[in-house]
């Protein structure tokens, strides 16, 4: 081992680690999480323990670290079993590595446990609800609103993820193969297909993005400057169309994917089809799924 890796820091070590992640295809937004908590960590660390670098941490230390009140509180509160849940598998992770990479000798966080949290049920549009936003968007002919809705149609139609919608490029849709290609968790390239009313819809969109975007832009969703629709830009347009659609959940993009996923479900009842679409790797992934349609049919049959 060198002295320059022996002698490494807490913020020097996060900032090699994070440059491992992005080599491997992770996600900004993963490895942005997991700059903060680590960061979070290194400061409370190098209160506890001064000049501490990353050979020194005891497995005590990172106990102490992991209950301080900095870490388990928030300016808002307490911080929620998720966040800290998220936090303990940001150090299990970054230790794993410096024991891999000799910038530690042993692994202080080997001795963490980490507790399956309870998982949530995830939000998402009723048929009904699914229909009156859908209306919302069609009652209109603007480009702004063309865009918005070939947008909100794709998540609808294909589950994708808010990163991969603002990922696509104009050579990411093929038509006539009826597919579309997106570069999906893990940096793993997936093909998507697309059905025939989103076929149509997409036709004019393209055709209309043809007309209004530069030529030399790549990006299938521009904003009103002609640049690629970023993520949040995207979930704004949501957040404006479910309120112009009286649809007062707190839905994101994301909720789209789970809208999808729940009807795909209600009408095929195979889970391993829902799998297959959504590109889950483990089937207990999806299995949540089972319990929102359970829930529908509960409803239904009240009705009754």
């Amino acid at each position: 081992m060198s002295n320059r890796t022996a002698d490494l820091d807490l913020t020097g070590a996060t900032e090699a680690f994070c440059a491992r992640l992005s080599a491997e295809g992770r996600s900004p937004a993963t490895i942005a999480a997991y700059r903060r908590d680590l960061a979070l960590v290194a400061r409370v660390a190098g209160a506890l323990a001064p000049g501490i670098v990353c050979r020194a941490v005891t497995a005590g230390l990172i106990d102490q670290v992991l209950s301080a009140g900095a870490v388990t509180e928030s300016e808002r509160g307490p911080r929620s079993a998720a966040s800290l849940h998220r936090m303990k598998a940001a150090v299990r992770a970054f230790f794993a590595w410096a024991a891999e990479t000799g910038v530690v000798g042993d692994n202080p966080a080997r001795s963490i446990r980490m507790h399956r949290l309870p998982r949530k049920l995830p939000v998402f549009l009723t048929t009904a609800e699914k229909k009156r936003l859908l209306k919302e968007l069609k009652g209109r002919t603007d480009f702004s609103t063309l865009r918005d809705r070939a947008m909100i149609e794709v998540l609808l139609g294909t589950g994708i993820r808010l990163g991969e919608l603002a990922a696509l490029d104009m050579d990411d849709i093929d038509l006539d193969a009826k597919h579309l290609r997106v570069r999906a968790k893990g940096n793993v390239p997936q093909v998507k297909f697309i059905k025939t009313d989103l076929r149509t819809l997409l036709r004019r969109y393209l055709a209309e993005r043809r007309r209004h975007g530069r030529p030399e832009m790549e990006a299938l969703f521009l904003s009103n400057r002609d640049g690629r629709l970023c993520q949040r830009q995207i979930a704004n347009r949501l957040a404006h169309w479910l309120r112009k659609a009286g649809i007062e959940k707190e839905l994101t993009p994301h909720g789209l994917r789970h809208t999808f996923t729940t009807h795909l479900y209600g009408a095929t009842n195979d889970l391993l089809v829902v799998q297959r679409a959504l590109g889950h790797r483990d089937v207990s992934t999806t299995q949540i799924y089972t319990h929102l349609v359970d829930g529908q049919l509960e409803e239904a049959l009240e009705r009754l």
